[in-house]
């Protein structure tokens, strides 16, 4: 059974390091560390490859048609490929989320993100799985479309790049056990550097002589 990953993003030199475009890079990563490589299929709107993860026949798909019309190159492949609803995981960020975070779902809104409005009004459904991967705070109202095209900072992109490496392995575990199990072991996780424990002071101790007197 065919199982098809879809990373969300913006085609384009331009947004390759911007938040908006953590879908893009998660499956380029799968298909790094699996041996496969894109290539551009017109038909499809899409960047696709083909691989083998655990044992499962997966397609990576990177829609080449802007965010905002993720619905049409998803509804392509979905058809062509005859792959359901359930056996689609998307993945995309999520400025609802803080950065270092991730968490699987299924069903649900779309919670702003045109890329997933957009897969649900041309799919008709909501039946697909998701990744969502935090790329907050955020930063609320108007000021919100300008974070997720802007670049990922300097001080940010250590932890970034390790929430990437770990969703590819989340994606392993979805693909061997489904989403609920998925979810169990990855809804939790935070990355995040943890605060510096604050030492307690040091009692002051009077001397014996004091003690007697």
């Amino acid at each position: 059974m065919l199982k098809l990953i879809l990373g969300l993003g913006n085609p384009g030199s331009r947004y390759e390091m911007t938040r908006h475009n953590a879908g893009f890079v998660v499956v380029s990563k799968l298909a790094t560390v699996n041996g496969a490589s894109f290539s551009f299929k017109s038909n499809m709107n899409a960047d696709l490859c083909k691989t083998t993860i655990s044992n499962n026949s997966v397609l990576l798909a990177k829609p080449q048609t802007y965010m905002n019309l993720s619905g049409q190159a998803a509804q392509n492949i979905a058809h062509f490929y005859k792959i359901v609803p359930q056996d689609i995981l998307v993945v995309h960020d999520d400025v609802s989320l803080p950065l270092g975070t991730m968490r699987f779902a299924k069903g649900g809104g779309a919670g702003g993100q045109h890329g997933v409005e957009s897969i649900m009004e041309v799919m008709g459904n909501r039946d697909f799985h998701r990744l969502k991967i935090g790329v907050g705070p955020d930063p609320g109202g108007a000021r919100r479309a300008d974070y997720v095209l802007a670049d990922i900072p300097d001080i940010d992109q250590e932890l970034y790049f390790t929430v990437i490496t770990k969703a590819s392995e989340a994606i392993t575990l979805w693909l061997r056990r489904g989403i609920q199990e998925s979810m169990n072991a990855y809804n939790g996780l935070d990355l995040r550097p943890k605060p510096a424990a604050k030492e307690e002071p040091t009692p002051l101790r009077l001397n014996k002589s004091a003690e007697t007197d």
